[in-house]
């Protein structure tokens, strides 16, 4: 009897062992960066709503990069660009209490705060994600909101300053084959800019059988600011948006109703007169707006570089580089400053925030997968790709790429596949230049700027005595508070009420005055301004100025 309880445990014991070796041997166990083991392997598929821009809905393991972040995170995400309106878009998702578990609502972010939609990040940053943190650190204070939680993580944590080779700000555009004929002129002025284009059309009235269009704007949805933003420009100012802001005392000021404004739709009144402006401009869509870019009939439009990039990449993929255009920095008057290449800044909205009713396990697997993002290597790998495929190193740990990896890495089908369109932006990123000196964009490290242009860029800048397309535009000011769009407004108050008011407006009048006869147009510039004279605007300004000195205090207090 004793002999057979032995057996037994001896039995038992040969049992166990066994089980612990499967165990330990178990190919399905997944543990990630930071220890917590996912024994089963599964893998957790998020939703993220992207309402920056329109763009092909896609998971992210569908792309070399997103399937490298999901073995090393047990993570992806479903990713949904907006169709159609912004603004009632996210409404609904406020109405209804429904949100995507990651969400980037843009011009609405206000709306989603106000409404709760967003969980505070304070505590998962700090708990969950070092790299993170350490990441956004120098900006921690500017993250928070009034009641002190920080509900978003922008995409661009800036670590010094890298000026960039190529355009990506504001510039006003005209198409490289109008330059070439006219022998290279260097417009600085509004008047030179337009000269320019008139002269072009009188000459050539049809572009490949269709009508030739002298300028076009963007008016669409929330990018109407594209047309809106255009005078502060010309005044010497960089993208603060509806505002300026003095230098020294520090008082944001609208500018919407000012002589800059109404010097600029005058001028857009004079070139419609003339037949040069885009009849289709205020009914358009974005990708419309796009399109006819492409398709070569535009001699000029004004626009930033990231925002019509889709247009001006596919003309640069195409052999016809006098279709391409290239950017001014135009002014007023020859003695204006122009301040079109942003300065250092941090901008705190819009970004993307976890949702409300995201359940605490999933709201920490998805801060961490963020925190893996944010990790130089990773960081490094999004930007640059993979050593000795998209990148080299040189001796002195300077990055560069071949002239066979730089028309590589520019292809947009290759982009896509690998994952450098969606992971460049909108998720957490630094800009400026990493600790080696190396910049965190590939366009701005100059041993890849200049191998990087073709034949026809090179008949430019060369034309124009330049060694890059942003050596003729100035170098921005420093401005601690920028950019004063990005000020937190309280829905239902009385500078939200502006905003919107403001808006309509300027929808409703600018069209009015630019279509109007020329005789016509100084009294509907008074009927406006009486309007706009209604509106809540000191309530406006005093937000913005509070929010201006707030930031720059606070910057001050950290160098």
């Amino acid at each position: 009897m004793l002999k057979r309880w032995v057996y037994f445990i001896v039995f038992l014991l040969v049992t166990m062992l066994m089980l612990a070796g499967c165990n330990n041997d178990n190919p399905s166990s997944n543990t990630n960066d930071d220890g917590d083991e996912n024994s089963d392997g599964e893998v957790f598929t998020y939703d993220f709503f992207d309402a920056s821009g329109p763009g092909t809905d896609i998971n992210t393991s569908e792309t070399t990069l997103g399937k490298m972040f999901e073995e090393e995170t047990s993570v992806n995400f479903d990713i949904e660009h907006i169709v159609g309106d912004v603004n009632q878009k996210i409404g609904t998702m406020i109405a209804s209490g429904e949100y995507p578990e990651l969400l980037n609502a843009e011009q609405s972010t206000d709306a989603v705060i106000d409404a709760g939609g967003f969980v505070p990040l304070n505590d998962l940053i700090k708990e969950h994600a070092p790299n993170l943190y350490e990441m956004y650190k120098p900006y921690w204070e500017l993250m928070k909101r009034e009641d002190g939680n920080i509900y978003l993580i922008s995409s661009g944590a800036p670590h010094g300053y890298a000026k960039p080779a190529n355009l990506n700000q504001g510039a006003w555009w005209i198409k490289r084959s109008v330059l070439k004929e006219l022998d290279y002129p260097q417009p600085k002025t509004l008047e030179d800019y337009f000269g320019i284009i008139e002269e072009y059309a009188a000459k050539h009235p049809k572009i490949d059988g269709a009508d030739t269009i002298g300028f076009t704007a963007l008016t669409h949805d929330w990018r109407f600011f594209a047309l809106t933003n255009q005078p502060m420009h010309l005044a010497g100012f960089p993208n603060d948006g509806g505002v300026t802001v003095d230098m020294d005392s520090l008082e944001a000021t609208v500018y919407n109703d000012k002589d800059m404004t109404k010097e600029w739709l005058k001028k857009l009144n004079e070139i419609n007169n003339k037949g040069l402006f885009d009849q289709e401009a205020f009914t358009q869509n974005y990708d419309e707006y796009l399109a006819k870019i492409t398709s070569g009939r535009v001699l000029g439009f004004f626009d930033y570089g990231w925002q019509v990039s889709q247009s001006t990449n596919a003309l640069g993929e195409d052999e016809d580089y006098y279709n391409d255009y290239m950017g001014f920095p135009i002014v007023f008057d020859e003695g204006v400053k122009d301040q079109y290449l942003d300065p250092v800044a941090y901008v705190a909205s819009p970004g993307m925030g976890i949702t409300t009713g995201t359940p605490e396990e999933d709201q920490i697997r998805i801060i961490k997968y963020l925190d893996h993002i944010a990790k130089i290597e990773t960081q490094k790998l999004i930007m640059w790709g993979i050593e000795g495929e998209h990148y080299e190193i040189d001796e002195n740990g300077r990055y560069y790429r071949t002239e066979e990896q730089i028309e590589q890495t520019s292809k947009t089908d290759y982009r896509e596949e690998f994952g450098f369109t969606y992971f460049e932006w909108g998720w957490p990123r630094m800009s400026g230049e990493f600790d080696d000196g190396n910049a965190v964009e590939p366009g701005r490290q100059p041993e890849v700027a200049t191998l990087s242009y073709d034949e026809g860029d090179k008949e430019f800048l060369n034309a124009y005595g330049i060694e890059t397309f942003t050596e003729h535009f100035s170098e921005p000011d420093s401005r601690p508070w920028f950019p004063a769009w990005d000020t937190p407004i309280e829905t239902g108050s009385q500078a939200a009420l502006y905003e919107q008011q403001a808006n309509d407006l300027m929808l409703k009048a600018f069209p009015e005055m630019i279509f109007a006869e020329p005789g016509d147009f100084d009294a509907m510039w008074e009927t406006y301004k009486k309007e706009f004279s209604q509106l809540p605007a000191e309530e406006y300004e005093k937000v913005i100025t509070d929010s201006v000195k707030r930031k720059v205090e606070l910057v001050e207090s950290v160098e």
